[in-house]
């Protein structure tokens, strides 16, 4: 569904006013409004929605008697989606090195003797699976230590983690999001 950035400017609009509208907002069915950011002392708010079109939302507008200025068609960050989807987590998601309990995390036993996993690391698959580091994306990051060996060439590791417990925990959680 597009998602859709309103921009609202109105002077004489309190906080309990916004918030009464908020709670109006969230039970109409036609859209999904996601989150409003505001300055009551200027009088603006922009407003994040997913609806099926514009239209859509000037008719809510309407309804309500809620003023806008502009209405526009935007992309949302896959980073931006993430964190939202973490907020709504009911739970705070569990990492490779916590399933494991390997201890070869940063400052982790584990990792006194036989070093720092690269997944506990890797910064450059961050948030991927809502993981910390690679943590959730471990499949992907070369030189993990899985099975009480450190794991060989990508083509092998991908065949042998897609076996995993842990993998198919995460690619379960993820459901439609599951970046392999």
């Amino acid at each position: 569904m597009p998602t859709f950035l309103t921009i609202h400017i109105e002077n004489n609009v309190d906080r309990i006013t916004l918030e009464s509208r908020w709670a109006e907002l969230s039970r109409d069915p036609r859209a999904d409004w996601r989150m409003t950011l505001y300055n009551v002392e200027l009088g603006k708010r922009y407003c994040e929605w997913e609806a099926p079109n514009k239209e859509t939302i000037e008719q809510i507008f309407r309804d309500l008697g809620i003023k806008w200025k502009e209405i526009l068609e935007v992309g949302v960050t896959k980073s931006s989606r993430w964190r939202l989807w973490e907020l709504e987590s009911p739970k705070r998601m569990q990492n490779c090195w916590e399933a494991a309990q390997c201890g070869r995390e940063l400052g982790g036993k584990g990792g006194e003797d036989k070093g720092v996993c690269p997944a506990a690391i890797d910064s450059s698959h961050w948030g991927r699976n809502r993981g910390i580091f690679a943590g959730r994306y471990c499949w992907r990051v070369a030189g993990t230590y899985c099975g009480g060996e450190v794991q060989g060439d990508m083509a092998r590791k991908l065949t042998d983690c897609a076996m995993c417990n842990f993998f198919q925990q995460v690619k379960a959680e993820e459901g439609e999001r599951f970046e392999y």
